[in-house]
């Protein structure tokens, strides 16, 4: 629980510049700034506001630890995050990635989580999902599929990020208690066509983060964005599915 704490309000000290420490502390549930502060530096081994003015690479370098061999998609983490990356790449990927901005209903879906540790994650999810579903009659012609990244190998060792796996639900369905269901707040969202592995996805965030984003007059709304696939990711491989990346933004 602590690890999740720490990783998520280190996404909001580099995501908002203008957040105080004082209500980091308060977001991240600590009574008071110094025993945020404390926590902050034994997990990190600097201040939250040291941990601002680092680069990402240097970030990336305290915050994870290299995958262990053998991981399906070889995800280096500082080498993933390099400033050479940003700089070099961000400027040819973003004109291709036909970014838009639109309205979109809130959704309520049923979910399983699992990490991105195991090669066969996603797919297997969403076949559990799709058994459940079924015999309820819950996958229709409506049926969406979604996924959604809790977290990112910028913050956290690879084999522990969390990779959520959805299905929307009819209005007014009400998941049983065994098996997890939440809500997908409407807004305004960013979205962009997306194919390719796990790396790409990352790859593109941050060519949005660091090529359109700063240039468009909005700023992210919240850390969590979703991908949204066309048709049921349990019978075809993932990379190799043409889907939606959506990120809630707000005016900067």
């Amino acid at each position: 629980m602590m690890r999740l704490r720490m990783e998520r309000i280190a996404h909001y000290l580099v995501l908002y510049p203008a957040l105080s420490i004082g209500d980091a502390a308060f977001q991240s549930g600590f009574s008071s700034s110094s025993t945020f502060i404390r926590a902050f530096k034994k997990y990190y081994g600097t201040t939250p506001e040291g941990f601002r003015n680092l680069s990402l690479d240097e970030i990336s370098k305290i915050g994870t630890s290299k995958p262990r061999k053998g991981q399906s998609y070889e995800l280096q983490s500082s080498e993933f995050w390099s400033l050479n990356l940003m700089n070099e790449d961000v400027t040819d990927l973003t004109p291709e990635m036909r970014i838009g901005v639109k309205m979109i209903r809130s959704l309520n879906v049923a979910f399983i989580d699992s990490h991105l540790g195991d090669e066969d994650a996603i797919p297997n999810t969403f076949k559990a999902l799709t058994r459940w579903a079924a015999p309820r009659d819950l996958i229709t012609p409506d049926t969406q599929f979604i996924g959604i990244f809790l977290d990112m190998p910028f913050f956290t060792e690879y084999d522990k990020c969390r990779y959520r796996s959805c299905i929307s639900l009819p209005e007014g369905f009400i998941a049983p208690k065994d098996i997890g269901s939440a809500i997908i707040p409407g807004g305004k969202y960013a979205c962009y066509p997306m194919k390719g592995s796990i790396r790409s996805v990352f790859k593109s965030l941050i060519a949005f983060g660091h090529g359109w984003l700063e240039q468009s007059g909005y700023q992210i709304a919240e850390i969590t964005g979703f991908e949204l696939y066309p048709e049921n990711p349990a019978s075809r491989p993932y990379e190799s599915i043409q889907r939606q990346i959506f990120i809630p933004v707000k005016p900067a």
